[in-house]
């Protein structure tokens, strides 16, 4: 197996930026580890929303926006392009808003519903939804 980097950000509840870089081999248990040690350092056993949104990257601030504004109901990409653009005063394409939402689903931080064309998404429950891992 070729050496590869794995590189985790994440922000702690005070909004100290924090960068953990792995260059060679990357196990599932080396980052069960990270992981565990993210958690011990921002204090929280979940990624706060408010964590995110202090991150000048769109991905994180949009995450905030979906866990803090549309935990509580279905929405759609539309929805969430709305809510991010309402929240932060700046402007995101639906195209990127989409993309994010895959991998918020693909991380198990969202579920997707299709219905026909439509598609909407709903936060996981706090119980069922990992660490959010705040790399695109």
């Amino acid at each position: 197996m070729r050496p590869r980097r794995f590189k985790l950000e994440f922000y702690d509840d005070e909004g100290v930026r924090h960068s953990i870089t792995i260059d060679g081999q990357v196990t599932r248990e080396k980052v069960g580890k990270l992981l565990d040690l993210v958690e011990v350092m921002a204090s929280t056993p979940r990624g706060t929303a408010s964590a995110l949104s202090i991150s000048p990257r769109k991905f994180d601030r949009l995450a905030s926006t979906i866990i803090s504004d549309l935990k509580q109901r279905e929405f759609t990409a539309s929805d969430a392009k709305k809510a991010f653009e309402a929240s932060f005063t700046e402007k995101i394409p639906l195209s990127t808003v989409s993309t994010y939402l895959v991998r918020l689903v693909e991380r198990g931080v969202l579920d997707r519903t299709e219905t026909g064309r439509n598609v909407s998404y709903r936060v996981k429950t706090e119980e069922s939804r990992p660490i959010l891992s705040l790399r695109p």
